[in-house]
């Protein structure tokens, strides 16, 4: 209950400024309560074994990409099943009554979001566009090829008057040597971004989302994910709501 009490805490100084520019959200304990409701009830946001056979590969996290005081549950698949990583976010309505439908992603092929070293707790770049009143989250990407090759690519997700954006913004090479373990590495922009690779340093690549998106504020934030057992276990014992009201203070912070 103390949890719960903080996250409603939270939430209402998160979402103040949104319910100023526009009519008031649902107050935010009452949307923590309509994501409990419709979490595993049919055609809920939970992903169910009938929806998917590989739904344990899934991870939710409570976040409000858009700052627009409606909460959404975002959710995302590990690359590693059949039919590779998936990115989808649900949107509670206006009035909290009940969950939008999902939404995709405009990308392909998809990134895995969850593909770095522990997803329980993901630290993300935060960029903020005052100009445009618009949130970017900066992510990565490490595919390995093989034992001695790895690319790691940067992302920008942006949720936007309701549709999900995902822009490739630079790659990061790293080949080793089988025979003296040397290492070589490059840094290029994706042929997504110019009509061909093109070389950049290695500066250029760590500070290449204040490039793309100049002005803009740059703050770390975590993304709490919860697997399939978290929820499902929290719900087992009646502290679903305190479970994804924890999610959300992780990404309100």
């Amino acid at each position: 209950m103390k949890l719960l009490k903080k996250a409603a805490a939270a939430l209402c100084a998160a979402l103040t400024i949104s319910a100023a520019a526009s009519a008031a959200p649902l107050a935010p304990e009452l949307q923590v309560d309509a994501l409990a409701k419709t979490a595993m009830v049919y055609d809920g946001w939970f992903v169910l074994p009938e929806r998917d056979k590989n739904c344990d590969a899934w991870q939710y996290a409570i976040t409000d990409l858009d700052h627009n005081g409606r909460l959404e549950v975002l959710k995302a698949r590990h690359g590693w099943v059949e039919g590779g990583p998936m990115l989808l976010v649900r949107e509670l309505t206006e009035d909290g009554s009940r969950m939008q439908g999902e939404i995709s992603h405009l990308f392909s092929p998809i990134p895995d979001i969850l593909a770095t070293e522990d997803p329980s707790v993901q630290p993300l770049t935060t960029l903020y566009d005052a100009k445009d009143n618009t949130y970017h989250y900066i992510f990565t990407e490490t595919v390995y090829h093989t034992e001695y090759e790895m690319i790691t690519t940067k992302y920008a997700l942006t949720f936007l008057k309701g549709t999900l954006h995902i822009v490739p913004l630079a790659c990061f090479q790293r080949n080793l040597s089988g025979y003296d373990g040397s290492e070589t590495r490059r840094y290029y922009l994706p042929a997504g971004v110019q009509s061909v690779d093109a070389e950049i340093d290695a500066a250029r690549y760590e500070k290449i989302e204040l490039q793309v998106y100049p002005g803009c504020t740059p703050k770390s934030i975590p993304f709490r994910w919860m697997s399939p057992d978290d929820l499902k276990n929290a719900a087992a014992e009646g502290r679903l709501r305190e479970t994804l009201a924890a999610s959300y203070v992780s990404f309100a912070e």
